[in-house]
């Protein structure tokens, strides 16, 4: 039961679409603008780059808060599933970020909410994800390369910090914990379909500071 309701939490705060709200502060719909996205990197292109930090941070957090809140509940009830609890929660934020019933479940692409799933279950992988993310940019400029790159690696990652025992899951707990990794990280990568179809084609964008800020 407390997995279900750390699920309908994490969906509930996923479905805040951030960088949507954020746009339509400055009077720009941003589902109208750039990639029509509502994630972190069309943010980014169409509001500019505090916005776009902005919506990165408010994206994560939406993994990190209900995770935490139902942390502290499963402390006072079953605290030898709390760390499942808390990625039951994050992962539903993970979820209802890419399938927001706010937004006709026309959603981002769950990177930077799965980096608060990251934060809360495998914090050990994090310096190693952001190094295949910056590195991989770095190279080619392309952000959904380095995004698909991630959600490819993340899984393996992840089922290597259970195995070694760097996670706070046991090992009854980690068969369940690995298939939905490896599930987040399919997620990702369907979810950047178009992007693939793109960089296969050379069409896709190339990442820039730069930007024109569009009226909406």
């Amino acid at each position: 039961m407390l997995k279900f309701l750390a699920f309908l939490l994490g969906y509930a705060f996923g479905n805040v679409p951030s960088g949507y709200l954020m746009g339509k502060a400055e009077h720009v719909d941003i589902t109208k603008q750039g990639s029509g996205n509502i994630g972190t990197t069309n943010t980014l292109r169409v509001l500019g780059n505090l916005q776009g930090a902005l919506c990165l941070l408010f994206d994560c957090m939406k993994g990190v808060v209900p995770a935490l809140i139902m942390g502290a509940v499963a402390s006072h009830f079953e605290p030898e599933s709390k760390a499942v609890i808390m990625f039951f929660a994050a992962l539903g934020a993970v979820i209802g970020h890419d399938f927001p019933a706010t937004m006709h479940f026309k959603g981002g692409k769950g990177i930077a909410t799965s980096l608060g799933l990251f934060i809360i279950a495998y914090p050990i992988i994090i310096p190693f994800q952001v190094a295949v993310f910056v590195i991989t940019v770095a190279i080619t400029r392309f952000v959904s390369l380095g995004s698909i790159l991630c959600a490819i690696s993340f899984p393996f990652m992840a089922m290597a910090a259970i195995l070694t025992g760097h996670t706070a899951f046991t090992m009854q707990e980690a068969p369940l914990i690995i298939v939905l990794s490896f599930g987040v990280g399919a997620l990702a990568v369907w979810r950047h379909h178009s992007n693939i179809g793109r960089l296969i084609t050379g069409n896709e964008n190339k990442f820039s500071f730069h930007h024109k800020k569009k009226e909406g």
